[in-house]
This record gives structure tokens, sequence and C-alpha cells, in this order.
């Protein structure tokens, strides 16, 4: 495992994962000590220290029914826009999770928001679940109303005390999924950045960061081109976000980072389906993706739903997914499943300001002969480290996913050290960058 600090890449901004409306009316429901224990464990001391975290523009799958913050059939000016519907459950849970990071970590809690679709009168389909391709009616008035949408859902939620780092412009825009969705094409959200979304922020909010896409690696790069090749809407734009669904991919992750190597690319959501207690097999998933991610230019690693019920939801259309904690609210039983314990081998010693450096522990499969047959042995062991500027440490995170028990050789600078790691774990190792 060679780690060479004087080799640096891009520097990282946190891990997290969504504030939903499923997550806001589980933990409605959980009592009082199992409430802060939850809050806790994520963002008080000793918890994981997340520090990255996205929430939804209206409903999304995973909220408890269809809505939107204004359904006035042509109310352009949006007079009648409120997100009273977000009180019950959704803002309750964002300024506790708020208040407890301030007090707590040292990386202030950086959140962005993303729209799974317009208002139904907005859309082709009139229906918030489902879209034409395009979803948007492309009349400039309908686009420009949507624009504005996106400038008082910030200004709304920072009058609740909840300021907005950032936004997505569009969740799975290649997807007409059966639920809140909005098809764009990489020209269509090249064309509403430039002429609509990025104008009205840059005036209403400027300091808010804009990323495109939101979807899955496999097209990443055809979309960082298409709209980053556009000077002006690339002039709006910070960086890309991405999900995992179509598999690791890593290497469009590298290309993406060529064409645009000023735009910062961020990993926004992953998920394993459906609810399974105690499946290490998906925290593995987890750890897999993370580190190939980080290892090819992604600066922050966002989980999809921090909590969900029992039944892997509530889902209005009756979906099921895991999360890092499940609650039975019955029975008042939280469950810390396997991708939490991953998920904090890098949001816990991870620092906000780390900076990726070189290091090449990778799987590889070496032949061997045994009793006259080759015989292929799969050392699945895969790394990755940082230089933490504040203190001149080195954090490497090794996962090794294999059924055998390994020992590997840590190469620093001139000095070598002999590490272990069991079947199937994973551990972050710590040491001084001072030799």
């Amino acid at each position: 495992f060679k780690i060479d600090s004087s080799q640096k890449f891009q520097t990282i901004l946190g891990f997290g994962g969504a504030f939903t409306e499923a997550a806001g009316y589980t933990f409605s429901g959980l009592n009082g000590d199992l409430q802060t224990q939850f809050l806790n464990a994520y963002f008080g001391p000793g918890g994981n220290n997340y520090s990255v975290c996205r929430t939804h523009i209206n409903s999304c799958d995973f909220s408890v029914a269809t809505y939107s913050f204004d359904d006035t059939i042509n109310d352009f000016n949006l007079n009648d826009f409120s997100i009273e519907h977000n009180q019950q459950w959704l803002i309750p849970l964002i300024k506790q999770a708020l208040n407890l990071s301030k007090q707590t970590n040292l990386a202030p809690l950086k959140l962005f928001a993303t729209p799974w679709s317009p208002p139904a009168w907005m859309k082709n389909n009139n229906n918030m679940n489902g879209s034409y391709s395009p979803g948007l009616k492309q009349d400039s008035n309908y686009q420009a109303s949507w624009a504005l949408f996106f400038s008082k859902f910030i200004t709304e939620f920072e009058n609740q005390g909840i300021p907005i780092w950032g936004i997505t412009i569009q969740n799975e825009p290649e997807y007409a999924a059966p639920y809140e969705s909005c098809v764009f094409s990489a020209e269509q959200q090249r064309d509403f950045l430039r002429d609509f979304l990025g104008p009205q922020l840059k005036t209403d909010h400027p300091n808010v960061t804009i990323m495109i896409y939101d979807h899955n690696k496999d097209h990443v790069a055809n979309w960082v081109q298409t709209i980053f090749s556009d000077p002006i809407a690339a002039q709006y734009a910070a960086g890309t976000a991405i999900h995992w669904y179509s598999g690791p991919q890593f290497e469009n992750l590298e290309t993406a980072h060529n064409l645009a190597p000023q735009k910062f690319l961020l990993a926004s959501e992953a998920c394993t389906c459906p609810v399974k207690i105690n499946d290490w097999s998906a925290a593995e998933s987890y750890g897999y993706d993370i580190i190939g991610d980080l290892q090819n230019w992604v600066i922050a690693w966002v989980d999809w739903n921090i909590l969900l019920d029992r039944s892997g939801g509530p889902n209005h259309m009756y979906g099921s997914c895991n999360a890092p904690i499940i609650a039975d609210l019955d029975l008042q039983i939280l469950y810390f499943q396997p991708p939490y314990y991953y998920m904090g081998h890098f949001s816990r010693f991870i620092p906000r300001g780390a900076i990726r450096i070189y290091s090449n522990l990778l799987s590889q499969s070496i032949q061997e002969n045994e009793n006259e047959n080759e015989k292929t042995t799969n050392y699945d062991i895969y790394g990755v480290s940082f230089l933490n500027t504040e203190n001149n440490t080195i954090i490497s995170v090794v996962m090794n996913q294999s059924g055998n028990e390994l020992t590997y050789k840590i190469s620093f600078k001139n000095y070598f050290a002999k590490a272990i790691i069991p079947a199937h774990s994973i551990q972050t190792l710590i040491f001084s960058a001072d030799f």
C-alpha cells in the first residue's frame, strides 16, 4: 500500500445523508430518548460527524404523499408559494440536526436541495408523478416560474433558520419514474440553467452552489461535456452530482473530471433495496463505492435516507429501501445497520479540508500453482488516503472484501509497516506525516 503525500488531488467537503419526509415522519414517531440517540449518532459528539446533507424540494417518492409548495394553476409569480407542509415533519428534524451539529462539529453542516418534480401545472403531463420528455413545459413563462420556485424555496428555508448551501437542478433527469420525476436532456438542462435558473439565483442567492445532472455515472461525461462546454451555462454551476445505481464506473468520473477539471464531483445518492436488517454486504457495497469515488475526484459522498421505518418506508409508491438506521416504531427500537459503521470509517476521520493523496492499494488476482493445477486467489482489498493539513497526519481507509484475513505492507516515504486486516472488514489508519 504505497502512499505518497507529495501527489495531491481533490479537497474533501464531507459525508452525510438525506433528510427526507420519510425520515422526518419516522423520527417524529420515536420517543424522546431515541430521538436524542438518533441525532447524536449522526451529528452529536462521538457520532458519524455528518457534514453534507441533502433534502428535497416538493415531495419525492420517500414522502408520505405527493405535494408541492404551490398548486395554484398558472401562478407564475408564485404568490401562493408556501412551505407550510414541511413544518410538520421535515423542518423540525433538519433544525434539530443543524443545532446539534453547530454545537459539536467543527465543520458547519452544508445542506443541498433537489427537486424530483415541479408542480403538476408546470409539466407537460400535468402530473407530478411520471414524466413526458421533456418533463417541464418549454414555454418561457413556465421555465421562468420554475427558476423562481428554487429561489423562493431557498428564501423560505433560510427564513426558518435553515441555510441552503447548494441545489441540484433535477433528481435523475434521464428517468421518467412512476413517482415524482421530470425528464430533461442534457441540452434542455443546459438551456434551463443558462437562460433561467442561473440568472435567477445569481441575482437572488449568489452564494448558493448549483450542481448539474444528479444521476448515474454511466452518462456523467456526456452531461459534463454538453453543459460545461457552454461558457455561459458553465459560469452558473460549480459541480456535478452523481448516483451509483448504474454500477461503479469509476473511469467515467476520471473522464468527467478531465473534461471540466475546475468543476467538482459530488456523490449525492446511494442506497440498497429492500430493507434488510444486519446486511453486511450492503456495507461493503458502500465501502467499495466510496473508496472508488474518492479515488476519482469526488469531494463528498452523501447517502440516501438517514432514517426509515421497519418496512423501509414510508414511501407513497410503496417502495422499500434500506437506511443506515432503521426504526421499529411499534417496539421503539433503533437498528444500527452495517452501512452506518462503514460510513463512519470515512465521515468520523476524514475532516473537511483534508486532501486526497496518492495511494495505490487495489484489488488484484494472483496466479498460484497448487498440485500442478492453477489456482486463482482474488485479493479484494481497496484503500484511499488523505492528508489532514490541520495536524499533518495521514488518514487511510482500507477495506478487505475477501473471505480471507490479509497482511499488507504500508509504504510511506522510506518507511514500511505491516498491517493485518480481517476478512470482510474495514479499518481506518492514522499516522503522523512528520518523519
